[in-house]
């Protein structure tokens, strides 16, 4: 069989126009050249494979790189950040906040209505506990308004009982005293008037003698001390004769009320009636006015605390700006913390807190009581360098659980960290 096909392959005619003995092998010729040609394919096959895997590898990641982050799938990315959300989420909000009482710190001014006003008694010093309405100092003004009221007094009872009178009527002895008394001042006028009339004439005496010794004291005849008897002498007269002469003018002035209170006595008219009504009304308005006074002489308290500074000393003109002092409701502290405005979405009222500070040992509890209305810049400043000291806050006013610790530390600065 091998012959055969020998032969058969002899026949065949050239293909590449060669000579049948060079194109003519023997299958022992043939077999290295096959192997040979068989192993370089085998290497190369070997090195292309790899290569090509290596590049659809990196073609696949460079599709997933631009389409997956571009458009991640919904149930695959969903849980994920979630999952970072509830982590990055914080538990509670930390910020800083300052101490102060229940209803902030109050300066108690003097009334604006006395203008200036000085302090000649202080009641209270720092540390006091005081009661609403407790008289904390009292001003100037206070002994001029003592004795208004008490002749305002006066004037509302004189009125009173002369309504009560006219009201009565007059009787017949009541009439005849009240002539008696108008008799009586007029002769006390004639008194009066006979004693001036009597000091003038040694007035007008002293005066012709001292004009005399003046000028016998410029020619020298009499010494100084003659002359000042002289002038001594009616300077005296001169003053007794003012004197008099005002004695009259009062005792006429008597006269006239008891002439008038004796008018009154003889004929009782409605007029008259609602004539003293009106003098007794004024009277009574005349004393609530003088009470008014009085207790606008007075600086009181507002509410019921503590004092925790005294602004004016005695002897001092009240500052209108800083008031007498400063007082607060230390028995119930609160802190005001600055919110982050970006925070304060977060913040409810009734939310738990605690408070610390290196001033006291340990934390204190309280609760979210009341929220701001408006933003504003910080005013609690922080030690840390890298914070930012001009933020947007909104104020949160936290009411502690314990006052105690804290009741004497208005002010203080302290760290609070709000649960949310």
């Amino acid at each position: 069989m091998q012959v055969e096909e020998q032969s058969g392959k002899q026949s065949e005619p050239a293909i590449d126009g060669r000579s049948e003995d060079t194109t003519l092998t023997s299958p022992q010729n043939t077999q290295p050249s096959t192997m040979k040609n068989a192993l370089v394919t085998k290497r190369s096959n070997k090195f292309l494979i790899p290569a090509i895997a290596l590049a659809l590898a990196a073609l696949g990641v460079s599709i997933w790189l631009v389409f997956g982050r571009s458009n991640p799938p919904q149930n695959a990315s969903a849980p994920t950040n979630t999952a970072t959300n509830n982590k990055d989420q914080p538990k509670a909000i930390s910020a800083l906040g300052r101490l102060e009482p229940q209803g902030e710190v109050i300066k108690v001014a003097s009334p604006s209505a006395l203008g200036t006003s000085r302090i000649v008694k202080l009641m209270v010093k720092e540390g006091d506990i005081v009661k609403q309405g407790q008289v904390i100092a009292v001003l100037d003004s206070y002994d001029r308004s003592v004795a208004a009221l008490l002749q305002a007094q006066s004037q509302a009872q004189e009125s009173e009982r002369n309504l009560a009178k006219v009201r009565a009527g007059a009787k017949s002895g009541d009439i005849i005293a009240q002539e008696g008394n108008v008799m009586s001042a007029a002769a006390n006028i004639k008194s009066l008037e006979a004693n001036a009339a009597r000091i003038r004439a040694e007035l007008e005496i002293a005066g012709r003698d001292y004009n005399r010794f003046l000028q016998v004291y410029k020619e020298g005849a009499i010494s100084q001390t003659v002359l000042d008897t002289y002038r001594l002498k009616v300077e005296t007269l001169q003053g007794q004769f003012t004197q008099a002469e005002q004695q009259i003018q009062q005792a006429q002035f008597q006269l006239r009320q008891s002439q008038g209170l004796l008018n009154s006595v003889r004929e009782v008219r409605p007029t008259d009636v609602q004539f003293a009504e009106a003098q007794l009304q004024t009277a009574i308005v005349n004393v609530k006015k003088a009470e008014v006074d009085l207790d606008l002489a007075q600086v009181r308290a507002p509410i019921d605390g503590q004092i925790l500074k005294v602004n004016s000393k005695i002897g001092e003109i009240v500052s209108q700006t800083n008031g007498v002092v400063e007082i607060g409701n230390t028995q119930q502290m609160y802190v005001v913390a600055e919110i982050y405005e970006t925070d304060i979405g977060k913040i409810k009222v009734g939310q738990k807190a605690s408070i610390q500070s290196e001033v006291f040992e340990g934390e204190i509890t309280g609760k979210v009581e009341r929220i701001g209305l408006r933003i504003a810049k910080n005013d609690v400043l922080g030690t840390d360098p890298a914070a930012k000291t001009d933020v947007r806050i909104i104020e949160v006013k936290i009411k502690l659980d314990d006052s105690q610790k804290v009741s004497g530390l208005t002010n203080l600065q302290v760290r609070v960290k709000i649960e949310v």
